[in-house]
């Protein structure tokens, strides 16, 4: 893969060796990559292809937990406020909550932890529906992502990619078409319509039917699902999402108190990020991964220490099949270039 375009602050030949190592390793992905890094405290900035939208897999899941946050700081919601497992807001994927009964109640604190450090669905699902599926994306235009849009719960996009609803008599490509040309207007009349019909689908009945179409570990998922995942997914910039990490950082979301907290859930991630493969265990990572058919998503911060933090989010699709892995190892070795370099940064 050739890189479009690479843009950097500073024209030092270090920064420049380092432009030219990373070019190198994108190369060896087979798909398109879009990344963009940044160092906090000396500004200094290096991109690839970041104003280029990507799928965002589960990296959508930071957008919908600073969402819980803000809602909470403003007393619209409380974090003590339970919620009850329903069969609407179960999820097929990652997770754990897929496997226990309707009728189990879960604070929002408990729902937040477990969508971000067990990058649980169903925990998604539950918070998403309770602040309002549209309330993400105002957030995501109030604090200048533009080209950021945050819509789709992955209960839906499952159904979506199993045929249902308005595309169920459509062809993968023409189905992809059709909803490129939707507004987001109607595009969430798509969303209520199978939310309504299939409210009452149990986890047992949708995971039998998504296993029968795709198979028990959806061996036969790549090929057709690629298609749907490019099109039915959350989507945004390396760039602006690398901006509202930043921003996190800085304490300038919600409030540095929650700010912190939302780090802090970050750094504890159990869904296998592979930003601290190479890193040494000492070295404190906040990410969050997102890998679907074709690809393979991270974003997060790097801690060099205390005084010094490198905003990394690196973006792959259309990635070829048996591929990710490949770019999971991409992306760990650029992490680690970055790490070696800006530790000598003051």
């Amino acid at each position: 893969m050739i890189p479009e375009k690479i843009k950097s602050t500073g024209s030092s030949p270090e920064l420049v060796k380092l432009r030219a190592e990373i070019v190198k390793i994108s190369k060896e992905v087979r798909g398109q990559m879009g990344l963009y890094i940044k160092h906090v405290e000396s500004g200094k900035e290096l991109a690839i292809d970041a104003d280029k939208i990507f799928p965002l897999g589960s990296v959508f899941k930071i957008p919908v937990m600073m969402e819980v946050f803000r809602q909470a700081k403003e007393g619209l919601i409380s974090m003590d406020e339970k919620l009850k497992l329903e069969n609407r807001s179960f999820c097929i994927g990652s997770g754990i909550l897929q496997f226990l009964s309707p009728g189990t109640e879960f604070t929002i604190r408990d729902l937040v932890t477990l969508m971000i450090v067990a990058t649980d669905n169903t925990a998604s699902e539950m918070l998403w529906k309770r602040i309002g599926i549209q309330r993400v994306n105002m957030l995501m235009k109030e604090l200048g992502l533009a080209r950021t849009s945050i819509y789709l719960p992955w209960r839906e996009g499952f159904l979506l990619s199993m045929g249902k609803g308005q595309f169920k008599n459509s062809s993968v490509e023409e189905a992809a078409r059709t909803w490129k040309g939707l507004s987001d207007h109607d595009r969430m009349k798509v969303l209520n319509a199978i939310d309504l019909e299939f409210a009452d689908l149990s986890i047992e009945d949708f995971r039998k039917e998504y296993e029968n179409l795709y198979g028990l570990k959806e061996e036969k998922k790549f090929r057709i699902q690629r298609e749907y995942d490019q099109v039915f997914d959350n989507i945004g910039t390396p760039r602006e999402i690398g901006r509202l990490l930043e921003k996190v950082l800085k304490g300038e979301v919600v409030s540095k108190e929650a700010s912190r907290d939302m780090l802090t859930l970050m750094t504890r991630s159990m869904s296998g990020s592979s930003l601290p493969q190479f890193l040494s265990d000492d070295v404190l990572v906040a990410a969050r991964s997102g890998i679907t058919a074709g690809s393979v998503n991270n974003a997060g911060v790097i801690y060099i220490n205390s005084n010094s933090h490198i905003i990394l989010c690196i973006f792959c699709k259309r990635l070829e099949e048996k591929n990710p892995e490949r770019a999971q190892q991409a992306e760990a070795r650029i992490a680690r270039l970055l790490y070696d370099y800006f530790s000598k940064v003051k």
